[in-house]
């Protein structure tokens, strides 16, 4: 199954790409000029919390979607500059909690991870960070 950007279709319109996924290393990119912006110019902070949010559940998702899927139970943001151009954004999950997800889904049917997130301008100044906290339940058809 893996991280695919459009199976989400909340987020099409927004453009977002997968920079880098690889060793529990999620980079993603929000490009400029995609209707993104509020009335002053600068990225919307509702399109700086949907970016920052799919960044974490692809962080999330990346080594766990053939067996779980993460849901939001919670999620903290706290805007530090307004975004202007493009954004990164950038989470990471370590091994031992895709190990851990994935043995409380085979034991018990469900687990709890919880994910942080850096959105940086193309200066690499921080203009948001986000705390996510997922709860994962089997897929359709898995046991428990």
């Amino acid at each position: 199954m893996g991280a695919n950007l459009e199976r989400i279709p909340f987020t099409l319109e927004m453009g977002l790409v997968i920079e880098r996924l690889q060793d529990g290393e999620t980079h993603m990119l929000l490009p400029a000029g995609r209707g993104n912006h509020n009335l002053v110019g600068t990225v919307h902070a509702g399109a700086v919390f949907t970016f920052a949010e799919t960044v974490a559940g692809v962080a999330a998702g990346a080594d766990t979607l053939e067996h779980g899927f993460p849901f939001v139970r919670s999620a903290r943001v706290r805007y530090l500059r307004p975004g202007d151009g493009e954004l990164h954004g950038h989470a990471s999950v370590e091994a031992e909690d895709v190990a851990r997800v994935l043995a409380e889904l085979s034991e018990y049917g469900r687990s709890r991870l919880s994910v942080s997130v850096k959105i940086e301008d193309t200066e690499g100044r921080l203009v948001a960070e986000l705390d996510v906290d997922y709860a994962f339940r089997p897929i359709a058809g898995e046991k428990k």
